[in-house]
């Protein structure tokens, strides 16, 4: 009875401590640069002209921070999910104009007007999903982000046109579904280092109120996102 009891004690130890070394938990921060691919704006005009257009974008810096659990369901797979608040946004750096006949196709005018001091500044709540691999400790993964636009920020000189300063603007389309495409490597100690790229595949935009109390739609825009951070795991 008493060898029975101290296998039975060795067995739940057993299990204990291999369930404790699936489940992980842990912290990470890190830069990250992102950018924005915005629709191009048409409309009829009179006498069957098509107006276009289009702004020009480059990637900004920012910064991420979040946490996340990790389960292992052997030495090689590994999933893992997290929560993740994000400054994003891009650099806007011109913005394009073009008028066409609609009738033949011609093109009738186009303009470009540089932008200075062009930005958008946009906060996330992000919660991204992977499935990762483990190579000796390097783990390429794959996943999808779920995100929600919090804030929204823009700021432009243009050119012999209207200037915007650091203007707060309301976000409509909030929901933000992405893939993710990325890799980590962990040290011995805990301390793991990753990098990642998110393709952002839902359409977010800013609404803006009129003086009539009505809302206007802004541009739609799709994230770019690469982050490199650090983190430990507990």
């Amino acid at each position: 009875m008493k060898k029975l009891f101290i296998i039975a004690a060795m067995a739940v130890a057993a299990i204990t401590t291999a369930n404790a070394q699936e489940f992980k938990v842990g912290a990470k921060a890190g830069f990250l640069m992102s950018n924005v691919s915005v629709d191009s704006s048409s409309f009829i005009e009179e006498a069957g002209k098509l107006s276009t257009s289009k702004l020009n974008t480059a990637f900004r810096p920012g910064f991420h921070f979040g946490a996340f659990i990790e389960y292992g369901f052997n030495e090689k797979i590994w999933v893992e999910a997290g929560v993740d608040y994000a400054f994003q946004g891009a650099n806007l750096k011109s913005i394009e104009g073009t008028v066409i006949n609609v009738s033949d196709g011609s093109l009738i005018a186009s303009d470009k007007a540089n932008i200075k001091n062009g930005w958008l500044k946009t906060q996330q709540f992000n919660i991204p999903l992977w499935v990762k691999y483990d190579i000796s400790g390097f783990r390429p993964k794959v996943g999808v982000n779920l995100g929600f636009l919090s804030k929204v920020k823009a700021n432009s000189e243009i050119e012999g046109g209207p200037t915007v300063e650091n203007k707060s603007l309301t976000p409509d389309k909030k929901f933000d579904f992405g893939l993710g495409f990325g890799a980590e490597y962990n040290l011995p100690m805990g301390l793991f280092f990753d990098a990642t790229f998110n393709l952002g595949l839902t359409k977010l935009s800013t609404k803006e109120k009129n003086d009539d109390g009505t809302y206007s739609e802004g541009n739609k825009f799709k994230n770019r996102v690469i982050q490199v951070g650090v983190g430990y795991k507990f």
